[in-house]
């Protein structure tokens, strides 16, 4: 109740941005916003918008033509992992770990201590029941660990998902809190508030957003007290693009750029995706991956092992190949000179 919105007042600067703003609806003001060309080309080259029948009709050619990949076959648009993501995530033989559940927190008494020890990072998922939160979690994860559902509010824990030891990405309830009693909306808020604020492994929230409705009044509160209260950076992603027009989706990806032009510790990158068809999954996944350990825990050890026995093995080798000689092998007599006190074998 106490965090000061004027930042993230959407009617002001609707009526900042548009002349003669005052005497139109928010409707009419949303659709008098200019549209950003380069936002405009950033949808159309990566397909944003594209519907999932479209998408469905894509991934239809790529089999036909025998171009299909196992990812590809999920989410059509999905455009190609470099290779460091696919050893993350469990691919190419890499360490195959991959994404799994590792625990729920239900009250903060229960929120996981003993991961601090391990140092490994974590990234959180806020948003409004239904948005689409464990979905985008699958899809940057190529995985299904995450509970996702059609009912609203399904997610009623802080759930926590481990990818490869190195990166941990956490599930956050909708708020809005769809089909719960007021105790458990209270456990919910503590819950939240203690993990956003004062949580040491938290390295950046993402507030995902419907895309077809861009912020509402409580996805402004989150911004504004992650803006306030939170001591991480956070980022705002458009979910469901495939179900908004290009023009539209540029303007609301515009709009929310210039809601959070002045808020604090907000990133000004605002993120399109659609886990429908998997359009823009990829560019979002690789930063969101981008923040994992390089190694995870009791790797660094072996990697120093490793690296101390390949160094051991060049040093002998070089000492060996010294003078032409084989390592292990005999070496040869070399010519001495003959000082006395012994017997001269060489014949004159």
């Amino acid at each position: 109740q106490d965090l000061d919105m004027a930042d993230l007042r959407i009617d002001s600067l609707l009526n900042e941005l548009i002349d003669g703003g005052a005497l139109l609806s928010n409707r009419a003001k949303f659709r008098a916003l200019p549209v950003d060309n380069g936002i405009l080309k950033k949808i159309v080259d990566q397909n944003l918008c594209m519907t999932a029948a479209n998408a469905g009709r894509e991934s239809r050619k790529m089999r036909n033509k025998g171009e299909e990949t196992s990812v590809t076959k999920r989410y059509a648009l999905y455009a190609p992992l470099a290779n460091k993501e696919k050893n993350l995530l469990g691919w190419r033989g890499g360490n195959k770990f991959g994404t799994k559940f590792v625990y729920a927190a239900t009250n903060t008494e229960s929120l996981p201590q003993d991961l601090e020890e391990q140092h490994i990072p974590e990234v959180a998922f806020a948003g409004r029941s239904n948005v689409g939160k464990s979905s985008l979690i699958n899809a940057v994860t190529l995985s299904s660990a995450a509970r996702s559902s059609d009912v609203p509010g399904k997610t009623q824990s802080l759930n926590f998902y481990d990818v490869s030891q190195r990166l941990r990405v956490v599930d956050m309830p909708g708020y809005g809190f769809a089909f719960a009693n007021d105790d458990r909306v209270s456990d919910w808020n503590r819950l939240m508030d203690t993990y956003l604020t004062s949580r040491k492994q938290l390295k950046r929230v993402y507030v995902v957003v419907d895309a077809r409705h861009g912020l509402k009044a409580p996805d402004r509160e989150m911004l504004a007290f992650l803006s306030k209260y939170s001591g991480v950076s956070y980022s705002v992603v458009l979910n469901k693009t495939d179900l908004v027009k290009p023009a539209d989706l540029a303007r609301r990806c515009f709009l929310i750029k210039e809601e959070l032009r002045a808020a604090k510790r907000a990133r000004a990158e605002v993120w399109m995706v659609s886990t429908s068809s998997g359009a823009g999954c990829q560019e979002f996944g690789a930063e969101l991956l981008g923040m994992a350990n390089d190694l995870a825990p009791g790797e660094e050890e072996k990697k120093d092992a490793a690296a101390s026995v390949t160094a051991a093995a060049a040093a002998a080798a070089a000492f060996g190949d010294e003078d032409g000689v084989e390592f292990g092998a005999k070496p040869k007599k070399k010519w001495e000179m003959d000082f006395g006190g012994g017997d001269d074998d060489d014949d004159e």
